[in-house]
């Protein structure tokens, strides 16, 4: 008989941000071997391949009182008839919770706001609470998505009770895109073939660096057109950016993609010039998928201290080096070593990051907390 898993997220989705991608992810995964039931708000994933029990949102739109509810709702849901319940939300209760953005914690301290401003703040009062009583709870074990999470978040709560580092898998291909798939999917998207597709993921193009980019490409002497995926909310931000683009080059905003793989056939590069992430799982999709990238290095973004810079990817000191993004682009398209070394490294760097590897280490942060 299969244990039986709760897991609990307040919006389970592949196309939402990377924590809730990382969710049903992992749960496609663990599907074979664990009797999973979601406890979520959302959910957009087959009823055939999860069982789901909805939480109800609030009628108003104040995210850290939703929080509180979601907080309180599954408590009293997961209560009962589970061995485990997992936990990818700021949540009071739980047995393992993953970790997969800055604590609040460390983002207060890093900011060095004052105590008085924190105590005269009911939505930070709010989500310090609802972490400490996540992370330092006798009986919750914490997964970090990575050492610097780990490390930074065990600096400002000392009294972290039980944790180890998972960092998140990747789907790996059995082979790589011919030239004719990156046609037909550049085509079936409407792009040119002719000409460099730069591909941009991202759902806070601020935060993921968007400006930068669009400033970058119409500093390069050749055509490109560029496929940015992710919530079109905030395009009209960028309109004097992609008008100012110059004549031969374009930019398209898609939306919410479901076909991933087919997006990235239809790329020669992503470019990801965040200003601040964890673990991002974009990377690891594109590199798994043979696609070159470009991206920030640490601090910026902490994948970037385990990436070899010219040889994983290409990485930029600062989120707004523009001529930086404008050198690696053209490197990526005018130069095919450097284009091929990429895609082979990136690759390598990639497999390491399975989602059998991730999934092992779970399992076995799930026996310990079943024999507990």
């Amino acid at each position: 008989m299969k244990a039986r898993l709760a897991l609990v997220t307040r919006n389970f989705s592949k196309i939402g941000g990377g924590a809730e991608s990382l969710a049903v992810s992992m749960a496609t995964s663990m599907r074979d071997d664990y009797d999973i039931t979601v406890v979520s708000q959302g959910f957009d994933q087959s009823p055939e391949l999860f069982r789901h029990v909805p939480v109800a949102k609030l009628p108003i739109r104040t995210r850290w009182l939703n929080q509180l509810w979601f907080s309180w709702q599954t408590k009293r849901l997961t209560r009962s008839g589970f061995d485990i319940v997992h936990s990818y939300e700021n949540i009071t209760h739980g047995d393992v919770h993953t970790v997969s953005v800055k604590t609040v914690h460390a983002s207060l301290k890093e900011r060095g706001m004052s105590a008085l401003r924190i105590a005269l703040s009911p939505r930070l009062l709010a989500y310090l609470w609802l972490e400490k009583k996540r992370l330092c709870t006798s009986g919750h074990h914490s997964v970090f998505v990575s050492q610097f999470v780990h490390d930074e978040t065990l600096a400002v709560l000392p009294n972290l009770y039980s944790a180890s580092v998972v960092t998140p898998g990747v789907d790996i291909p059995l082979r790589r895109f011919s030239e004719a798939e990156k046609t037909a999917a550049r085509e079936g998207l409407d792009f040119n073939p002719a000409i460099m597709t730069i591909g941009f993921v991202g759902h806070d193009f601020k935060k993921k660096g968007l400006g930068t980019l669009l400033k970058a490409a119409a500093l390069l002497p050749f055509d490109v057109q560029i496929m940015v995926i992710g919530n079109p909310a905030q395009a009209d931000r960028y309109t004097d950016l992609v008008q100012a683009l110059g004549a031969g080059k374009s930019c398209r905003f898609m939306g919410v993609v479901s076909d991933m793989p087919n997006a990235y056939a239809a790329m020669d590069c992503l470019a990801h010039p965040t200003t601040q992430d964890v673990f991002p799982m974009v990377l690891l999709e594109a590199m798994a998928k043979h696609v070159p990238v470009v991206t920030t290095d640490a601090p910026h973004n902490n994948m970037g201290s385990l990436l070899v810079n010219h040889a994983d990817a290409l990485l930029l000191p600062d989120p707004q080096d523009i001529d930086g993004m404008a050198k690696a682009l053209s490197q990526i398209w005018l130069d095919k070593d450097v284009r091929d070394t990429l895609a082979s490294n990136g690759f390598l760097f990639a497999q390491k990051y399975s989602w059998d590897a991730a999934k092992a280490k779970y399992y076995q942060v799930y026996r310990r907390v079943m024999q507990r």
